[in-house]
């Protein structure tokens, strides 16, 4: 048996020359043949995988995968074919479903041998279609406002659990956004702009279903805020880049531009120095308790970082301490610094000017409140002028007369830019 065995495998071509390696290239022919044949005869299970559907708000999507090339593929519901197609030469296939309602579908892919379904490998497949948008959240604004308008305001409330939450302000281009906790809970750090401030917040959920918006208003009035000088006017007053001109609170310097009174003794170095300090700079304006004066402008104090610059004007000898119920917030600040500069004879204090008083600069400066009312008068002044509003800038006899239709017969008119000095293009 064992000879006729050996005879037989003579007879078979690459086994007849007895050569070793000849014989073993032949051997690996063989068994290559071999296997190609079983597996033709008796083919196995196609491979198959399947993309992951994530869950989503369309009612169309797509469900892809691979498997072996060429071989059918077979998209079943509850058992029944809804679609098949032949997988292409990389072995990719996909079907696309449409009109999707809200809700959950279960889907069997199944990838065969042949198309009499022979030799199946299936795979199952969870689709999950949401297009319910989330609840509507709720707003939190805080009660109590903080006074400086750099500072921040929390923002809380209430918003579908994990969803997230995005917030808008005034400005379109400035968006937050967050994530409500498994409690439905936010919190958003945000800066407010000086006067209405509307908050509109949605929720989004995890396939991007959008909630009904819910708005919230707020004002903010701020005691401190930021502002851009324009120019300087004096030692003591300024105009900003809205037009508004703001009267150094608590504090006088000597005058340089006021139409009835000549240039005081160190009237221009208080306003160089005032000009060094701030003009062109961004500063930050401090209400006390008045809003104007009795001129129209703002009375504020001015911050240029920590340095407040009515007191430093003081303190280096370039203004008095000149405060006035109600606004003595900082009227000890200036009382002292008044008192160190004469010690020290700063500037006004020194040799330059004898120490001249400027009493009658702070009568004629003497600030009021918004509620006290000035009463036109018809009496002339010392200068002989009267009333008469409706003199043009052109038609008065000087300034000081300009100064007198604006200050004491309230002709705003010749007040143009609200600065407290009238016909401004004649007497500056």
């Amino acid at each position: 048996m064992g000879k006729t065995l050996i005879t037989f495998f003579r007879k078979i071509p690459g086994f007849r020359s007895r050569v070793w390696w000849k014989m073993l290239i032949a051997s690996g022919v063989y068994l290559f043949g071999l296997l190609v044949i079983v597996v033709v005869v008796f083919p196995s299970e196609p491979t198959l995988t399947v993309d992951k559907v994530n869950p989503t708000n369309k009612n169309s999507l797509s469900i892809s995968g691979k498997t072996s090339t060429g071989k059918p593929v077979y998209l079943l519901q509850n058992n029944q074919g809804v679609q098949s197609i032949k997988a292409d030469s990389g072995g990719k296939f996909y079907f696309v479903l449409n009109d999707l309602k809200d809700g959950n579908y279960t889907y069997t892919v199944q990838s065969c041998n042949s198309e009499k379904k022979d030799k199946c490998t299936t795979e199952n497949v969870l689709i999950v279609v949401d297009q319910t948008p989330p609840v509507k959240p709720s707003i939190a604004l805080p009660a109590d406002l903080l006074d400086d308008s750099e500072e921040k305001i929390t923002i809380g409330g209430i918003a579908e659990l994990n969803s997230k939450v995005i917030v808008q302000t005034n400005d379109p281009d400035t968006v937050q956004e967050t994530y409500a906790n498994d409690k439905g809970e936010f919190e958003v750090q945000s800066g407010l702009a000086i006067g209405g401030n509307t908050f509109t917040i949605k929720s989004v959920d995890n396939v991007g279903n959008e909630s009904e918006p819910a708005t919230s208003s707020i004002e903010f009035n701020p005691t401190k805020y930021k502002a851009k000088v324009a120019r300087v006017i004096d030692g003591d007053t300024i105009k900003l880049e809205t037009d508004e001109v703001v009267r150094y609170t608590g504090i006088d310097t000597p005058e340089t531009v006021h139409p009835s009174k000549p240039v005081q003794c160190y009237g221009k170095e208080a306003s160089q120095k005032n000009k060094e300090l701030v003009e062109g700079k961004e500063v930050k304006l401090e209400k006390d308790i008045s809003e104007t004066d009795k001129y129209n402008r703002l009375l504020r104090y001015i911050w240029l970082g920590d340095t407040l610059v009515n007191e430093y004007l003081v303190r280096e000898g370039y203004a008095h301490s000149s405060t006035y119920p109600p606004d003595v917030k900082y009227q000890d600040k200036f009382i002292e610094a008044e008192r160190q500069a004469r010690e020290e004879k700063k500037g006004l204090w020194g040799d330059i000017c004898n120490g001249i008083s400027l009493e009658s600069t702070q009568k004629s400066n003497q600030i009021t409140t918004p509620s006290q009312n000035i009463q036109p008068t018809t009496q002339p002044s010392s200068g002989g002028y009267t009333c008469n509003c409706s003199k043009t800038c052109g038609q008065m006899s000087s300034c000081a007369e300009a100064q007198y239709q604006l200050n004491v017969c309230g002709c705003s008119a010749r007040d143009a830019d609200h600065d407290g000095v009238a016909c401004d293009s004649d007497c500056q």
